[in-house]
């Protein structure tokens, strides 16, 4: 058994909580964005932390060994 084989659960479980962390993250910001005057700051920030977790989630899945196959705006 390789190393990635071995490791293949603990990827899948961390890649699904950065999953949930992104879509809760998407939430912030479509909430943010019906506000009346929404915060240029926040939506940055909370752009930006998405971003980092997307690209945490490719790192994984590269990892991993299983690519993510579905499209890039659903990652």
């Amino acid at each position: 058994m390789t190393t990635h084989a071995r490791h293949r659960p603990a990827f899948t479980a961390r890649i699904a909580q950065l999953r949930r962390r992104r879509q809760n993250l998407a939430k912030q910001i479509e909430d943010e964005l019906r506000r009346p005057v929404p915060c240029s700051i926040a939506l940055k920030r909370l752009k930006q932390q998405r971003v980092r977790l997307k690209d945490q989630i490719a790192s994984y899945s590269v990892h991993s060994g299983g690519g993510d196959t579905r499209p890039a705006h659903m990652a």
